[in-house]
């Protein structure tokens, strides 16, 4: 009798053991950070949300269009930006590029306050959006580009590494 209660006793043990192990429910860290010799490098990991997070940014192509906001929910990433110049401006639905640092690319969605290519729309100081699918919560910086050999190109733009790292979320 002894043996088996010792032996179920080991069961319960091992059991529980593999119970735990498996469906543990740990939290991952928001914000990570590693001090080496002086410098800080900062590791963020994001958590979007239904309402959109926002960050303004001022990332300029030949000083005439300003990428201004990125605002970021769980389901879209959405940028404004303007011209600085009186320009005719249109969307390349099919020639737009827009990827993380990861090297995920999203989808275009939509825009709003310009039409798509060909139709252009003569703007000065006027915002409009562009619509992409929601970028990943560990993204440090994009890039949005416009393919110059998209059908419809004329000066098209390209904003490289813009960061995300030292965003103010709102």
């Amino acid at each position: 009798m002894i043996v088996i209660s010792n032996l179920f006793k080991k069961n319960i043990l091992i059991f529980s053991y593999i119970f735990c192990s498996t469906f543990s429910c740990s939290t991952e860290p928001v914000k990570e950070v590693y001090v080496e010799k002086g410098e800080q490098n900062v590791v963020t990991k994001r958590t979007w949300n239904p309402t959109p997070q926002c960050c303004d940014l001022h990332s300029e192509f030949l000083g005439v269009v300003v990428l201004s906001k990125v605002c970021v929910s769980d389901t879209e990433t959405k940028l404004e930006l303007y011209t600085k110049e009186s320009k005719k401006v249109c969307v390349l639905k099919e020639g737009m590029v827009f990827r993380d640092d990861l090297g995920t690319s999203y989808s275009f969605l939509k825009s709003e306050g310009v039409g798509l290519c060909p139709k252009r729309t003569q703007m000065k100081n006027t915002s409009f959006t562009l619509y992409f699918q929601s970028i990943s919560s560990e993204a440090g910086s994009f890039d949005l580009i416009e393919d110059k050999n998209a059908k419809h190109a004329h000066k098209p733009w390209i904003f490289e590494k813009v960061n995300l790292t030292q965003c103010v979320w709102k």
